[in-house]
């Protein structure tokens, strides 16, 4: 049992470093730079599981933000990446019950949290920082951003997959 509580501790702090990490990397496409963060928030929930992978990537995805001199989107940025991780979590734990493989559900959960991403920076921008209306000219490079995560993460976890790593599949 401490085995396990330690092995969880250890891969949400890993997980939480990592979505820091590939929040600060910037790649340019075509309407801006998008970072790597969401692709490896997918992977944590998708590896980590439960509410230790929501806190983790929130956490290192908020802390970008800080670090970043982002500091307004910290808050919003940590409640709206717990959401995603949640949407995935749901979606993934009731897949067999909807008749959805695996590679389906991840598929589906992917782009509902990128969904999730989009609607809730749109709603934050909008409501909290009080931009209205002009909170949708992002939505264009939310959605860039949150296809290139689902993207990234489905590749990436195919590869882990392929390597025979898993984390938490318990």
């Amino acid at each position: 049992m401490k085995q396990k509580r330690l092995r969880l501790i250890v891969f949400s702090a890993m997980f939480c470093a990592l979505v820091f990490a590939a929040t600060m990397i910037a790649v340019p496409a075509g309407i801006g730079n998008v970072n790597l963060g969401d692709g490896v928030l997918l992977l944590c929930a998708w590896m980590l599981g439960g509410p230790w992978a929501a806190v983790a990537a929130a956490a290192g995805a908020a802390l970008a933000d800080l670090a970043l001199a982002y500091t307004v989107y910290a808050p919003g940025t940590f409640v709206i990446k717990a959401l995603m991780v949640v949407a995935v979590l749901l979606i993934v734990k009731f897949a067999p019950k909807l008749h959805m493989s695996a590679r389906v559900a991840r598929i589906v959960s992917a782009v509902c949290a990128e969904l999730v991403m989009v609607g809730g920076y749109f709603a934050y921008e909008a409501l909290i920082l009080q931009y209205g209306i002009a909170a949708a000219a992002s939505i264009p490079f939310n959605a860039v951003q949150g296809a290139f995560g689902i993207v990234l993460s489905l590749v990436v976890y195919e590869v882990l997959a392929r390597a025979g790593i898993k984390v938490n599949q318990d």
